[in-house]
């Protein structure tokens, strides 16, 4: 079937040629969706559905799958004849085309339920329906009109239209189709697209995760018919195929490629002579990373490898790019990454490679401070500004706090006409509450002090970790001390206030505790990192006080 069996709107010629004004009602009505007023142009025309609506060829049809009009269809296409649902716009483009590239089931069904020849009629650019859905990344599209293909797509398809729907789907990621296209003709797997890019090759270059679609099916599809296409699979394809897997972070497509062909980890590439485990450090694959190191013995050979430039793989974990990292976290966090990326490295070379020099006659720690000083400058001036304003914050709590504590007056310590507790348990909580929420602004001021001072006399030495930690635990203090002046804010007011009545104290209570889970829940990830943040560093203190102790302990 072929878009010449398309119908043209030639069938409405013989009807008397309606106004423009009556256009425009068709045309109102059918974006709208308003049957009931179309339902009464059968009076002025008994083919209304047929009418040419502008110079592009649009019809009622059209306009109302391309606005969605899901019930105006449904009625529409019931008074059609089965022709009149192939009629093409000037674009080639039949109403099923439009209900494709809209991503529309449930409308392409109700046309497909009428009219099944669809399937086949092409549309824009000479494109069958399944692929121009494909084209628009219409996951479950592409898979209904797959599935009413299926057992006639490879006889009545020209082959290279089938190669063109397979990369289409691999582009678009709807991997539940590539697979079932790859399970029919393996052949499939050895050709190349436009750019001379094998089906492994693009799936390589994609970051691949648990989330998407049929990822596993795709992968396992692949090398089956690998396992079948043995004498035409290429080595250097492989080769190019895991490198770009590890600078994609394709952990899936790594994890076949080892296990069907572990020679694979001792390849290098031909362009920097770098390994895998270069790659990874290079590109910040944490995943490809990991995975490395848990094939035991490899990772020591990749190790030891130097790339054409003299680079070790610590020289690459302490090259930065800002250029190739836009759109990623605030520039504190991503100093904080960087240096804990480099100084994961540092774990696991060599003392020797750690002061080996490259062929621009630098150490990797030398090649860290050039290339991040821009970096540290900015994130570092960034963190003081937030210190200097938190501290002004902390400050004026402190200041409130004490001169609260100064001026309530004490009186009446055994009255017992206050609301829930005596006046004296009131008047406990109260100065508790201020001393605790003090110590607790004091503390935060001391930890931004820290961060506005030099940590050392070598701005180069100053941790961007050891500053962001701070800075956390600073927050959660002031936080937290906010949360005690409220209650000492209460307690105060009753103090002074003694004839409130309980329903007041609710009250009070319930709009700090609203404004307190309002806070958690719209900030509930940047919580949710400072607390895991100073979890981290308490274990963190905590590990290396049991080191010390271990330490003096063996020395007795």
């Amino acid at each position: 079937m072929s878009d010449s069996d398309a119908i043209t709107l030639s069938a409405a010629d013989d009807i008397p040629k309606p106004e423009r004004m009556h256009k425009r009602q068709i045309y109102i009505v059918s974006a709208s969706g308003n049957w009931n007023k179309a339902s009464s142009y059968f009076k002025i025309h008994p083919y209304w559905w047929r009418i040419s609506l502008s110079a592009r060829g649009i019809t009622a049809l059209h306009i109302a799958v391309i606005m969605e009009q899901t019930s105006f269809v449904q009625k529409l296409v019931e008074c059609m004849d089965v022709q009149d649902l192939e009629i093409c716009m000037a674009d080639r483009n039949t109403a099923f085309c439009l209900a494709a590239i809209s991503g529309n089931k449930k409308i392409a069904e109700i046309l497909f339920g009428k009219n099944p020849r669809l399937l086949w009629i092409r549309g824009q650019k000479d494109m069958l329906p399944i692929q121009l859905a494909s084209s628009a990344g219409h996951i479950k599209m592409t898979e209904f009109l797959f599935q009413k293909t299926e057992e006639d797509l490879h006889n009545i398809l020209p082959f290279q239209d089938v190669v063109k729907l397979f990369f289409s789907t691999i582009t678009n990621s709807i991997y539940t189709v590539t697979s079932k296209l790859l399970n029919r003709d393996p052949k499939l797997l050895t050709i190349k697209n436009e750019r001379e890019l094998t089906p492994l090759q693009m799936l390589a270059q994609f970051s691949l995760c648990k989330e998407t679609i049929g990822h596993q099916d795709i992968v396992s599809s692949l090398f089956k018919g690998m396992q079948k296409e043995k004498k035409t699979i290429n080595s250097v394809e492989l080769s190019k195929a895991m490198f770009d897997a590890a600078q994609s972070g394709n952990v899936t497509i790594l994890e076949f490629l080892f296990n069907n062909h572990p020679d694979l980890l001792f390849e290098v590439d031909s362009t920097k002579q770098r390994s895998l485990l270069h790659i990874a450090i290079l590109y910040r694959q944490e995943y490809v990373y990991r995975l490395i190191l848990s094939k035991g013995a490899f990772k020591n050979v990749m190790i030891q490898l130097i790339d054409s430039d003299g680079n070790n793989v610590l020289h690459l974990a302490a090259e930065f790019d800002s250029k190739e990292r836009l759109g990623l976290p605030s520039l504190p966090v991503l100093m904080c990454s960087e240096e804990k990326w480099f100084q994961e490295v540092e774990k696991i070379v060599p003392p020797a490679m750690k002061r080996m020099k490259n062929n621009d006659g630098l150490t990797p720690k030398e090649v860290y401070y050039r290339s991040h000083k821009d970096l540290h400058t900015e994130a570092a001036s960034i963190v003081k500004n937030l210190a200097n304003t938190l501290l002004v914050v902390a400050i004026l709590i402190v200041t409130l706090g004490i001169t609260g504590a100064i001026t309530v007056p004490i009186k009446d310590l055994d009255s017992t006409s206050s609301p829930f507790f005596p006046k004296k348990t009131w008047y406990t909580f109260f100065f508790l509450s201020i001393a605790f929420g003090t110590w607790l602004c004091a503390s935060s001021m001391f930890c931004y002090a820290s961060v506005i001072l030099p940590q050392s006399l070598q701005p180069k030495d100053e941790s961007a970790r050891v500053r962001q930690k701070k800075m956390v635990i600073g927050s959660v203090s002031l936080f937290v001390s906010i949360l005690v002046m409220y209650t000492a804010a209460i307690s105060g007011a009753i103090v002074v206030f003694d004839f409130l009545s309980n329903w007041s104290i609710y009250l009070i209570c319930g709009f700090g505790g609203i404004t307190f889970v309002l806070h958690i829940y719209l900030d509930y990830t940047l919580w949710y990192q400072v607390v895991k943040s100073a979890l981290s560093f308490f274990q963190l203190c905590l590990s290396e006080a049991d080191r010390i102790l271990m330490a003096k302990l063996q020395d007795l």
